[in-house]
């Protein structure tokens, strides 16, 4: 019996894959038909297209990808950003060389550097006594911006001078002792490096404590300060920022073409941003390398007057005259 009923399923299960195979031909040959039928009206429709001389959907579209993907280009040449003094660009800045050949002048953006400008650091491992000059406050030179605490080195530097002085008496023993042979050359010798060594460590010393202070190099003002009162500082560590406000420069970034007529000592205005006036100013330098990818490069400008309302980072336009 359970033979007879497995017979019987595999018997069914055969006539079933057969007729799904006749479905699957069927189902081949329908869908051969109709490609064959689409692609015949399409050439159909190809040729009354041609006939009647309207385009067809496919040359429209094709049309508008060859207009959409057409593009004039022109020679353009990027300035700095006013709102960005690191010398990035923007689609605003970009002016056309063509206009600018054709026009009689031209206005480039300037940003206002100071000439001279520093970082302060310690040369010592010290506690900070007294910073005398706030952010913004101005100061001359010769005058003391931070003060240390020394009085650890000045022991220690103590400690060397009576090291150097007992080196001396040594030395000067062993002098006294080889004149009646008393002594050895070698021992003599070796006194005599003791009492250099120690006068050398003396000296790095005197030197490092002579005035436990830093000095202004020249007239300026204070740009930021990067320590506090009472702060352990170590060699190397910035503690002010200052720049001299009495040398002031604009920079400036213009096409390389334009080295055939840019001069040192070339007169134009320069409109500052903040303040909303027109200072007089000279080209004094021009940078010595050309961007290669840009084809820009750098030229200075310094103010002709005393600017006292112009600090460093402003910006503004400056006004050249371009030879017709």
């Amino acid at each position: 019996m359970y033979y007879q009923i497995l017979y019987f399923f595999e018997l069914a299960w055969c006539k079933c894959e057969k007729k799904l195979n006749q479905f699957r031909m069927f189902l081949y040959i329908a869908l051969t038909l109709a490609l064959v039928f689409l692609g015949y009206v399409a050439n159909s429709l190809a040729d009354l297209t041609d006939e009647t001389g309207f385009p067809s959907a496919f040359q429209q579209k094709k049309e508008t990808i060859k207009l959409v993907g057409k593009k004039e280009t022109k020679d353009t040449v990027e300035f700095p950003n006013a709102n960005n003094p690191h010398g990035m660009f923007s689609d605003e800045n970009k002016v056309n060389i063509e206009f600018i050949e054709s026009a009689s002048k031209v206005e480039i953006r300037g940003l206002v550097k100071p000439i001279r400008e520093l970082t302060l650091s310690s040369n010592r491992i010290a506690r900070i006594s007294e910073i005398n000059f706030k952010e913004g406050d101005s100061f001359k030179q010769g005058e003391k911006l931070v003060r240390f605490n020394c009085l650890q080195q000045r022991a220690e530097e103590r400690a060397a001078e009576a090291e150097a002085l007992a080196r001396e008496a040594v030395f000067k023993n062993n002098q006294d002792l080889s004149k009646f042979n008393a002594v050895g050359s070698l021992e003599l010798e070796l006194s005599k490096s003791q009492y250099e060594k120690a006068r050398a460590d003396l000296n790095v010393l005197t030197v490092r404590n002579w005035d436990c202070a830093i000095k202004a190099p020249w007239n300026g003002r204070v740009t930021e300060v990067k320590a506090h009162t009472l702060e352990v500082v170590e060699p190397g560590r910035e503690i002010m920022k200052i720049l001299d406000d009495s040398s002031l420069e604009i920079e400036m970034i213009v096409p390389s073409k334009w080295l055939a007529w840019l001069q040192p000592g070339m007169n134009f205005p320069i409109i500052i941003d903040e303040t909303g006036k027109s200072y007089e100013s000279y080209i004094s330098r021009i940078g010595a390398r050309v961007d290669p990818v840009s084809q820009t490069l750098r030229i200075f400008a310094s103010f002709k007057d005393d600017v006292p309302d112009v600090l460093a980072g402003m910006s503004g336009k400056a006004v050249l005259n371009f030879p017709l």
